[in-house]
């Protein structure tokens, strides 16, 4: 893997959600078809960069601190982003195994393990998406999905999405993992915005010549890179076509700049946001209630070296998990 540019970019588009607009609330929250129990989803940005271009981060530790933490536990579904150096991730899903024994491979590091590859994927993108879904249910079909948008940095990556069929005890449920275009200095004023717009048209798009029934729940997770406090917001839902969650806490950021170590270090002075989401289609069943919660959590100390100098973080990430249900 070297996908040099690309991950820098999609670092830099770390973010938060939290503040859901009334007003649009009331618009998307009109009718479902059916009501279904609430899958409890965790999708974390593990910021699990290649070490190829990124050795001093500390990606074996990190990795296999994560898939222990205690955040990690006791989900139905798991959805990590930035999971793109192959040996880190690779041992990251192999000791979370036991508690997740299905899962789909990284989206756009080969077409190898998927029932279907669609999009523009190729081999010859240097990074992989870094998107990959882990599940404590059979995954029934998984598809990986490549964008064809892009720009600055995340051209140089094979960035999609994730789509897996589940059976959820017996309910069928699909899923969603991805991780947006990025905001950065190689895209024009508004261009990664729109590109965002395109992507969310073409999922939407994927899932509407599924022909799902509408009984069966969709639910998307992701870094969606757009700011739940933000303008944006509203086109984030009505692009998916997507239902806000009933309710948003925890903490108030989950990229945040001030608070997380690694953020702090990397992105001094730049805004806190709010980027991480689980939301379900709007037009499928999906619960009367839901809540996404930023958990702030603080690992315990670790050291990395560079150049002579020592640098201890108490963040596993830049972001903070995002933990729905």
């Amino acid at each position: 893997m070297s996908r040099a540019a690309r991950l820098a970019a999609v670092l830099t588009a770390a973010g938060t959600l939290l503040t859901v607009p009334q007003a649009v609330t009331a618009a998307h929250a009109e009718s479902a078809p059916l009501t279904v129990a609430p899958l409890d989803v965790l999708s974390y940005n593990t910021f699990l960069m290649s070490t190829n271009l990124y050795p001093n981060w500390g990606q074996a530790y990190r990795a296999q601190a994560i898939a222990g933490a205690d955040f990690f536990q006791g989900h139905d579904v798991v959805v990590l982003q930035e999971a793109f150096d192959n040996t880190a991730s690779d041992a990251l899903v192999s000791k979370a195994s036991a508690a997740y024994p299905y899962h789909t491979p990284v989206v756009g590091r080969s077409t190898s393990g998927w029932d279907a590859t669609s999009g523009s994927y190729s081999s010859a993108t240097p990074e992989d998406g870094g998107v990959v879904l882990l599940s404590k249910w059979p995954i029934l079909r998984k598809e990986q999905y490549v964008f064809k948008d892009a720009c600055g940095s995340d051209w140089w990556s094979n960035k999609g999405f994730v789509y897996a069929q589940l059976d959820v005890n017996g309910q069928r449920t699909h899923v969603v993992g991805t991780h947006l275009q990025s905001t950065d200095s190689g895209c024009s004023s508004g261009q990664a915005a729109d590109i965002r717009g395109k992507q969310l048209r073409a999922m939407k798009a994927f899932l509407d010549a599924k022909q799902i029934p509408a009984s069966e729940p969709i639910v998307l997770a992701g870094d969606l890179n757009i700011d739940s406090h933000g303008s944006e917001y509203p086109a984030l839902l009505s692009n998916g076509n997507l239902a806000p969650a009933t309710t948003r806490d925890g903490w108030a950021n989950s990229f945040d700049t001030v608070d997380n170590s690694i953020a702090a270090y990397r992105y001094p002075g730049e805004p806190k946001e709010d980027l991480d989401y689980v939301l379900y289609r709007a037009d499928h069943a999906r619960p009367q209630q839901y809540t996404n919660t930023v958990h702030r959590f603080h690992s315990a100390p670790w050291t990395v070296s560079s150049w002579g100098a020592s640098y201890t973080y108490t963040d596993l990430s830049d972001h903070y998990p995002l933990i729905a249900g």
